[in-house]
């Protein structure tokens, strides 16, 4: 009985995409303010079908946000790297909820395996990557820490 539950609340949960949909969003990934018009002429129809399609993807959870693909560099944010976190147990959320509220840490991951928490940290240079890091350490429901610093990205979406 629980399997067919879950079955049925997986097909529930995915959302079937047609290949116009999904060419859809592929423009959009590439440039999110690309007008309607020039999707719906790159794919054969109205802009104002491009407009529909894109309202229900947007209804539907598909489409979360439009946003900016910013150079970090130029911000003072050119060195990015990556902290492996042990918690206590219990304290998993408090953790979590106080590295969100970081401006400098961008991502904050529940993970499976050796560690609890993956985040990516991006800053100005090394200097504060170290502090950010020993901040970090000092938090007394965090058990342990690994850095993974970036050397060079060479893909990121």
């Amino acid at each position: 009985m629980c399997q067919v539950f879950r079955q049925n609340l997986v097909r529930v949960l995915t959302i079937e995409l047609d290949d116009t949909d999904k060419k859809i969003i592929e423009m959009l990934k590439k440039d999110a303010r690309i007008p309607f018009t020039d999707i719906g002429k790159e794919l054969g129809v109205s802009d104002a079908t491009v407009h529909i399609r894109i309202k229900k993807l947007i209804g539907k959870g598909v489409i979360k946000r439009y946003t900016a693909d910013v150079n970090k560099s130029i911000l003072g944010k050119g060195m990015c790297g990556f902290a492996l976190l042990n918690v206590k147990p219990g304290k998993m959320e408090k953790v979590a909820m106080n590295l969100v509220g970081d401006e400098n840490i961008s991502a904050v991951y529940e993970i499976d395996g050796p560690s609890d928490l993956l985040i990516k940290i991006d800053v100005k240079d090394l200097d504060e990557l170290r502090r950010i890091m020993l901040d970090t350490r000092k938090m007394s429901d965090v058990a342990g820490s690994e850095l993974i610093t970036v050397l060079k990205m060479w893909k990121e979406e």
